[in-house]
């Protein structure tokens, strides 16, 4: 089935229903026939409740005639594993995590990973609105106290030598890079930072969706096979 896109109605014919680290940089592509529904970042720390809370939403826009849902999900641990709609076709990224979607191409995160696979990737969202290595531990110094957080992080980010900054051009990014610098300072690992992509954003809002997309029909449920061979 493809999907037509009408560009000239004057009503949503789309929802984007995203992580909330992304929402600047689909929201760029506005054009007055979408909505947009964004769940919080913390879901990625749950992949189990993760598909709950997406398809609570997908089914509450079985209501709305658009004519498809825009995930910005990747499979994300398994996390969109069984999800579907009812009623409208499902647009996916064909990624396993945002950090694709941020650089424009799963190739371009593969050559990334593959030059430096102990990378920790920040963009302004997800400083934002997300979790940064320094707001981790202050969580865990919280809850554990020093001691107990120093070694909880150093457990989980003892494979990272070096921290990267995605500049997505759609925040004035100094105060962004200065955080992403901090942290990498903290860690005691190299800095670096490099230009995003918008392309990626840009086809899922726009199309065509046959390249890097999955389009998931009514009734259809998300499978991890379909992730298979990225």
């Amino acid at each position: 089935m493809k999907l037509r896109y009408n560009q000239t109605t004057k009503s949503p014919k789309l929802l984007i229903l995203a992580c909330s680290v992304m929402e600047k940089e689909f929201k760029q592509f506005q054009n007055g026939h979408m909505d947009f529904v964004f769940l919080d970042y913390g879901l990625h720390r749950t992949p189990g409740q993760m598909a709950e809370a997406i398809q609570t939403e997908i089914e509450k826009a079985s209501k709305h005639p658009y004519e498809g849902i825009i995930l910005g999900y990747g499979l994300c641990s398994n996390g969109i594993v069984g999800i579907q709609s009812n009623r409208h076709s499902l647009i996916i990224p064909r990624v396993h995590d945002c950090i694709s979607l941020f650089l424009g191409s799963v190739e371009s995160y593969q050559c990334h990973s593959k030059e430096h696979p102990g990378t920790y990737y920040l963009t302004p969202g997800w400083i934002e609105k997300g979790q940064t290595p320094i707001s981790k531990y202050e969580s865990y110094e919280k809850s554990y106290g020093q001691e107990t957080a120093q070694w909880v992080l150093h457990e989980e980010m003892k494979h990272y030598t070096r921290i990267v900054f995605i500049d997505t051009g759609v925040y004035p990014p100094e105060s962004y890079r200065a955080i992403a610098r901090q942290n990498a300072e903290f860690l005691g690992v190299a800095f670096e930072e490099i230009k995003g992509s918008a392309e990626m954003f840009k086809r899922l809002v726009r199309g065509p969706w046959e390249k890097d997309c999955l389009i998931v029909e009514p009734f259809q449920s998300v499978q991890q096979e379909m992730f298979f061979d990225l």
